[in-house]
């Protein structure tokens, strides 16, 4: 088979999780040679809600190149690609708006039907909620803290810095990197990353995440719902948006 090659510079931001690990072995090929081959046109970003630790581990396993960025827990931490720390400017602005897990807590522990999950992000405090009266009580708690919340599945919120989350992360280090929004391709598979679309550059769905972030993600013209997980849906999205020929991997 023909090596696939990139039509133009792109900037490929995608939200990792272990459909990543499965899936057709030909299609994942496919994308470690289009990724290994391009990167003098190709900046990588790796997303998840998960920690800085799992999101990491989980890049190696699937053997994925290393990135130029890792934004983990839910967008609250930034991190160079090669592990040498967080990436100063992005992180210093997080740091400086999240008012404290103390401070997060002092709110949950004054809402009936709330309670704190363990969670080791330094920026970030997950939440579960038992009704919807908790619920509308979190939102109101937390934005008098300067916070706001992200949905997750099975009841469960995460307490974010206000005007932090995956896309603002995102967006900041694409101009500070000074990168046209027009060469981004964002990648997002769960409630969280609605915050990836709407944001002036293209955007694919795999089609796996639940149906409330579809459904909100393609109000936008610029977002695609793949037609599969995992790399072959990365594919999918390069080529329904032209970065690679129609026919490529197919």
């Amino acid at each position: 088979m023909a090596t696939i090659e990139l039509t133009r510079p792109l900037v490929l931001a995608i939200d990792l999780d272990e459909t990543f690990l499965e899936g057709d072995a030909s299609a994942k090929q496919d994308l470690l040679d289009l990724l290994d081959g391009s990167r003098e046109q190709l900046n990588l970003v790796y997303m998840s809600h998960d920690t800085a630790e799992g999101l990491i581990g989980l890049a190696a396993r699937a053997e994925l190149p290393v990135p130029d960025v890792f934004l983990s827990d839910s967008g609250t931490t930034a991190l160079k690609g090669d592990g040498s720390g967080t990436i100063d400017t992005l992180q210093r602005n997080i740091i400086q708006l999240w008012p404290g897990k103390a401070a997060v807590s002092r709110v949950v522990d004054a809402i009936e039907g709330a309670q704190l999950l363990e969670d080791d992000s330094p920026c970030r405090q997950a939440v579960h909620y038992d009704n919807d009266e908790a619920y509308e009580a979190l939102v109101k708690g937390t934005d008098s803290i300067g916070c706001h919340l992200v949905l997750r599945r099975n009841n469960r919120v995460d307490v974010l810095p206000y005007g932090v989350d995956k896309g603002s992360s995102l967006g900041r280090w694409v101009v500070e990197e000074n990168f046209n929004p027009m060469s981004v391709l964002a990648y997002g598979e769960s409630l969280g990353d609605v915050s990836l679309f709407g944001r002036g550059w293209r955007g694919v769905c795999f089609p796996h995440g639940p149906q409330e972030m579809i459904k909100e993600a393609t109000r936008f013209h610029n977002v695609y719902v793949a037609e599969a997980d995992g790399p072959a849906g990365v594919l999918d999205g390069l080529r329904h948006f032209g970065w690679i020929p129609a026919t490529a991997g197919v």
